[in-house]
């Protein structure tokens, strides 16, 4: 039954088409089971609902090595639904049990808020989930944030686990394939950017630079407690660097130190872009 849904569900989602759901869950990790009916209208099609897109995303996740972990979390899409979905660390015949319920779950835990355009951007490849997230500030506005449910209170290494598990459990396939480019991005920081991973020690993203834009003009960001690299792919962009003058061109990496303020501006007519790994302790 799962590997006929997941099959299913794979190929809906292939070629946009409409379904229609209803859902079935049991008590008990063998008996529980996802019901889903399937309305095929190729003369008259019309985006997936978010409950769809949903079920996709739990059904290529259950052929994740990453789903090996047991975790319970939820969804909301303002307007269409609350869903709860339960991963539980267990593989059967059919791949690794997670499994889809309406309505946001019973303990506490985080919930993704997506808004229902970002979720078909995100289904459709249009931009990724850890690029929707991205933000400059705490309280900068999202159009998908991660909350957490009253009375959660994870400890340091479990809300770590957080944008790890967001990357792949909102990138669909194996090898995982992160699309990047001109209109795939939002803005932070003065520039363009999309995410590429998140971990622990680790954050990497492409940034897209405009005329006459300015990244880290902001005091209060211009400086990192952890070291970085900048990988310059095209242009030639300014900047300044713990008080000194620079000029990165396409060819070239520079390396920034930890605590060290830096900021960068285009100066040309077109745009410049670069690869950032930050690295190291508090990454």
């Amino acid at each position: 039954m799962k590997s006929a849904i997941t099959t299913m569900l794979i190929l809906l989602a292939s070629f946009a088409l409409q379904i229609i759901h209803t859902q079935s869950i049991h008590s008990g990790p063998a008996s529980e089971v996802t019901e889903v009916t399937e309305v095929l209208n190729e003369t008259d099609q019309k985006p997936l609902q978010a409950s769809a897109i949903i079920e996709s995303y739990v059904a290529d996740f259950r052929q994740d090595r990453f789903a090996s972990e047991a975790m319970i979390f939820g969804i909301v899409v303002p307007d269409q639904g609350q869903w709860t979905v339960d991963i539980k660390g267990q593989e059967s015949e059919m791949g690794w049990e997670v499994f889809l319920k309406e309505g946001l779950p019973a303990a506490p835990t985080f919930v993704y808020n997506i808004e229902f355009e970002t979720l078909q951007a995100i289904h459709e490849g249009k931009i990724n989930a850890l690029t929707a997230q991205g933000k400059a500030f705490v309280g900068d506005y999202t159009p998908m944030s991660v909350d957490l449910m009253e009375g959660y209170k994870p400890s340091p290494e479990a809300y770590a686990k957080i944008n790890p598990f967001s990357f792949h459990f909102w990138t669909r396939g194996f090898p995982e394939i992160i699309p990047f480019g001109e209109g795939m991005t939002r803005r932070a920081h003065g520039g363009n950017f999309s995410v590429f991973y998140y971990q622990p020690g680790i954050r990497t993203a492409w940034y897209r630079v405009l005329p006459d834009d300015r990244v880290r003009d902001d005091a209060r960001e211009q400086a990192a407690p952890f070291p970085m690299l900048i990988v310059a792919l095209k242009g030639t962009t300014e900047g300044e660097v713990d008080g000194k003058r620079v000029s990165l061109s396409k060819g070239n990496t520079i390396f920034i130190p930890p605590n060290v303020m830096h900021k960068w501006w285009n100066e040309t007519n077109e745009a410049t872009e670069a690869i950032l790994i930050m690295f190291g302790e508090g990454a």
